[in-house]
């Protein structure tokens, strides 16, 4: 007799979660995100001799992802624009993905800590005028605030902090060692429902 109520109350919850789930207004809290992004970036680069030059240098970037209420992820892709004395660099690029936890103590802004990973490529002309290509992978931090704007476009303003995993560059017996990378960055996010 038990088992028998049990079957039933089982087939119960059944039909009626499945009659529920079809009625249910329920808008997911997510949406897809573009975002254009331009930054201000130090990188400390120590030559044969030991001297360490700091370049500075500005980048901008695209950024692709997708948010839930807490939970933000990006794919994207920098480019740095410096104009160095010490190094004549052909290019910067960067590319890798973020992940972000969002902290939302207010209806127009929240804050936001995340991790990050991916590749860094450059080339640049030594002091001896031999062209290096460099590349490494990288893991790093950032946090920053989050304005909403609007209903469609968000503002953020941030930092970020790249751990470069393999540091050094050497050719031809001459070593070139880049040193970790602090960036700050500000973003337009524009957000959007996929259906």
């Amino acid at each position: 007799m038990t088992d028998r109520l049990k079957k039933l109350l089982v087939a119960v919850l059944f039909a009626a979660s499945a009659s529920y789930a079809g009625s249910n207004d329920y808008i997911y809290d997510s949406s897809s995100l573009v975002a254009i992004e331009g930054g201000f970036t130090s990188m400390e680069v120590k030559n044969p001799s030991n001297l360490v030059t700091k370049d500075d240098f500005g980048t901008v970037g695209l950024k692709i992802g997708a948010q839930t209420r807490n939970v933000r992820m990006f794919v994207s892709f920098r480019n740095g624009f410096i104009d160095d004395d010490n190094y004549n660099y052909d290019y910067f690029y960067m590319y890798g993905a973020e992940l972000q936890y969002l902290f939302n103590f207010s209806t127009s802004a929240n804050f936001f800590i995340g991790a990050s990973a991916g590749r860094i490529s450059l080339r640049f002309d030594d002091a001896t005028l031999n062209q290096r290509d460099y590349a490494t992978n990288y893991t790093g931090g950032d946090l920053g605030f989050n304005i909403h704007m609007n209903e469609n476009f968000d503002f953020e303003l941030g930092a970020r902090f790249i751990n470069l995993l393999d540091s050094e560059h050497t050719l031809s017996g001459v070593k070139y060692t880049f040193d970790d990378i602090t960036m700050g960055y500000m973003s337009i996010i524009f957000k959007y429902q996929m259906d």
